[in-house]
């Protein structure tokens, strides 16, 4: 199943960590794996793992994402079904398992995985921001916020004022581009 719809409009911050978050997603992946979602092999690398190791937690989110990637979302939530009932305190099956709900509109129960990875590993920045847009699609604009930056700072560490900022937030602070929030300072 390929999800058409719109994705619902979400904070800047959010939007500025959908990049690195894939980038380090994907450098996790070469170092691990070899190859990345980009690979035009990749779905059959991927099969190749999980038909050499059936019953690994790990190798089936490694397929499952290279599924979702491709837009088999149902092939791919089957597969981080089995991870997480393999291993249920992995906070990236459930994570990922509450990425695939949300798309599917399934507020609620992705965000009962979504919180169940938070509380798994509230340290890891990938966790945190998942958890951020199923609260967001939830209606939970403040705990989305909350999330949303809690991962830009367990990513990019905590930002203080006597820290000099990128030039794209002294562009922002100096209101030449578009005024409007800066993309590390979450909406309200």
């Amino acid at each position: 199943m390929t999800t058409t719809r719109t994705p619902p409009r979400i904070p800047m911050t959010a939007g500025a960590l959908r990049l690195p978050l894939w980038q380090r997603g994907q450098q996790r992946m070469r170092e691990r794996y070899g190859f990345d979602f980009n690979a035009p092999d990749a779905r059959q690398r991927a099969d190749q793992l999980v038909a050499a190791k059936p019953d690994d937690p790990d190798t089936l989110l490694l397929h499952a994402s290279v599924l979702a990637t491709l837009g088999s979302n149902d092939d791919a939530e089957r597969e981080v079904r089995r991870a997480v009932e393999l291993n249920p305190s992995s906070a990236r099956a459930h994570t990922t398992l509450a990425t695939l709900l949300v798309q599917r509109d399934e507020r609620e129960q992705g965000l009962q995985e979504a919180r169940r990875a938070a509380e798994l590993d509230p340290e890891d920045p990938t966790v945190q921001y998942n958890l951020g847009l199923a609260e967001w699609t939830a209606g939970s604009r403040r705990d989305a916020n909350a999330a949303f930056k809690k991962a830009w700072a367990l990513l990019y560490g905590e930002v203080h004022k006597g820290n000099r900022p990128p030039w794209w937030r002294r562009i922002f602070a100096r209101g030449t581009v578009g005024g409007g929030t800066p993309p590390d300072q979450p909406r309200p």
